[in-house]
């Protein structure tokens, strides 16, 4: 990699101010760092519901270790002003041939958060402690180089080149690092194209989060409202992979036929989208003094696409494994590998329901409201509850036996 810009030398190069990068900057210890993000300063638009649940509701639905660990970056990262409404509940529905079916609501304890100022107070913080921050710089290629990496940067201001001693791609689904590590690319069945919108026209309540299950507007996901107190809310759905890629339903296309069946009504001209693995951890998410966290590692929960948390505790755990001496790809694993492999087990088995609006018809019919309402909200949580399974197994065992 050859150039005539300027070369600048670090210890820790991370790709992406993300959630699981900010958060690395922020917890790790090491005396030069540079952040770089191809975003503009003001750190937006942003693609997600930005919808984190509250402690009380995870606590005792996933692992204790994660859930302290989850803790901790809310509390490191939540403030009153990058709250912009309280979640109370969340109502379920599910829609077929464009009849809905509304399931009720459960007790659903969230915050909507600002995630582009949640973010940069995270940033500015980590600013005014030496870490070195480059917004509008786009990180082209990274190779081995003397011992490290020699990634290239392209910015407003013209070409640089950064030579580090380690490199942490932070940057999203695929990573710009994934080939350093010797990541694989995923199965298209376990990415997900989501969409994102602001809009008005939802006459719900607005302390409470809408989720829609329907095979024909988001094959392979949901679609989702979440209100954000003002009158306006973020809105979008998930289309799998491979229903994108390799059928070739145009995302697109589904978010303009919710925007229609939901009388909603865009505040912004764009729709947003981008690629979100909805599988597991990364085949291999360390190599050699690269590193790969946040979505760029696999850590989206893929019963429901957050990512958010889970991201900044691929962070913190990067920045603990480099103070401590520890294996990073050990310790991921360890403290997240198993919980998101059990979520992908998960998903497995509601993906023909997903998928197929036959499917979804039979299980309306054999299965009382107050059961596909628990189901589905054990599986948005990720809940670790044996019983879920268990459910989901029963309930295609029937809807398989009364096939026609």
């Amino acid at each position: 990699m050859q150039g005539v810009g300027p070369l600048v030398n670090v210890e820790l190069l991370i790709v992406g101010g993300g959630p699981a990068g900010s958060f690395l900057s922020r917890e790790v210890t090491l005396s030069e760092v540079t952040l770089v993000d191809k975003k503009r300063v003001n750190y937006g638009p942003v693609i997600c519901g930005e919808m984190m649940p509250k402690a009380e509701l995870l606590r005792g639905h996933i692992p204790d270790e994660l859930m302290d660990l989850i803790e901790y970056t809310l509390h490191r990262s939540i403030r009153k002003e990058v709250v912009v409404n309280d979640i109370r509940r969340m109502r379920i529905m599910i829609r077929v041939n464009g009849e809905v079916i509304d399931l009720g609501s459960v007790n659903f304890p969230a915050y909507i958060v600002d995630k582009g100022l949640m973010i940069r107070r995270i940033i500015e913080e980590v600013d005014s402690r030496g870490v070195k921050v480059k917004f509008s710089s786009t990180v082209t290629g990274c190779i081995r180089h003397g011992g490290g990496f020699k990634c290239r940067l392209i910015s407003k201001s013209g070409e640089e080149f950064v030579e580090t001693r380690l490199l942490a791609g932070a940057d999203g689904y695929p990573s710009i690092v994934n080939d350093l590590v010797g990541n694989q690319p995923l199965d298209p069945m376990d990415t997900a194209i989501a969409t994102s919108q602001r809009a008005t026209g939802w006459v719900g309540d607005q302390d409470e989060a809408v989720v829609i299950m329907d095979p024909a507007l988001a094959p392979g996901g949901y679609a989702w409202i979440f209100p954000r107190g003002d009158g306006s809310s973020n809105i979008g759905l998930g289309v799998r992979g491979y229903d994108a890629w390799v059928r070739g339903i145009n995302p697109v296309n589904l978010h303009l036929k919710f925007l229609k069946a939901f009388n909603l009504t865009p505040t912004q001209r764009s729709i947003l989208m981008k690629t979100i693995p909805v599988g597991e951890l990364g085949i291999s998410v360390e190599g050699g003094g690269a590193f790969l966290l946040g979505d760029a590692a696999g850590t989206v929960v893929s019963t429901n696409g957050a990512g958010i948390n889970t991201a900044m505790v691929s962070g913190l755990i990067l920045a603990k494994a480099l103070r401590d001496g520890l294996t990073y790809t050990a310790e991921v694993r360890r403290v997240l590998g198993a919980f998101l492999s059990e979520a992908k087990r998960l998903r497995t088995l509601a993906d023909p329901i997903l998928e197929d609006e036959g499917m979804l018809v039979r299980l309306t019919r054999l299965m009382p409201r107050e059961t596909l309402r628990w189901v589905i909200n054990e599986a948005m949580l990720a809940s670790v509850n044996p019983m879920l399974r268990v459910m989901a197994r029963l309930l295609l065992s029937l809807i398989g036996s009364h096939r026609g």
